[in-house]
């Protein structure tokens, strides 16, 4: 028994050694941050939200609910407030048009496309001063963590591969 606990301390310890590096690598990115300061606005909701419709477009907002996992109102509020500031649109279902299907404005798109090309470049940068050998070890550990946490609360395996392409 003293062996778990053991184990437990020093993966809990691993946790807070893994988010300093992952805290002080992307505090690096958003320091070189492109030059639209759109996103500052924008609460960590939203900023998935927009995320999601990326690569989700036409996505109705009870399914953006469920993706997200917030509640609908939540989701209400904040695809009302983006599509004010010019993020996201609205348009009817072309089979029902009861519903209203999310799109990206062309900026959002931009935005939200540079965004993920500035976080692939930082990590690529932080693997890179690793032997290529040391960078396959931690993407595969890494991959396969996700496997298992996800194969734990859902039986339907996730494709880490695809997770990591798309940022």
């Amino acid at each position: 028994m003293d062996s778990n606990n053991d184990d437990r301390l020093e993966t809990n310890e691993l946790a807070a050694r893994f988010m300093r590096v992952f805290d002080a690598s992307f505090k690096q990115m958003s320091q070189k941050r492109h030059r639209n300061h759109i996103f500052k606005d924008l609460s960590i909701n939203k900023l998935h939200a927009l995320n999601m419709l990326y690569h989700h477009p036409g996505t109705v907002q009870k399914e953006l609910a469920e993706l997200l996992e917030i509640t609908p109102a939540a989701v209400s509020t904040a695809v009302r407030e983006m599509e004010s500031m010019g993020l996201v649109e609205r348009k009817a279902d072309e089979h029902d048009a009861r519903l209203m299907r999310l799109y990206l404005s062309e900026e959002a798109k931009q935005i939200v496309g540079e965004n993920l090309t500035h976080r692939h470049a930082a990590i690529a940068k932080l693997l890179s001063v690793l032997p290529i050998e040391e960078q396959h070890m931690i993407v595969s550990s890494l991959e396969k963590a996700l496997l298992i946490y996800t194969n734990h609360d859902n039986p339907t395996p996730a494709d880490p591969q695809t997770e990591c392409k798309n940022g």
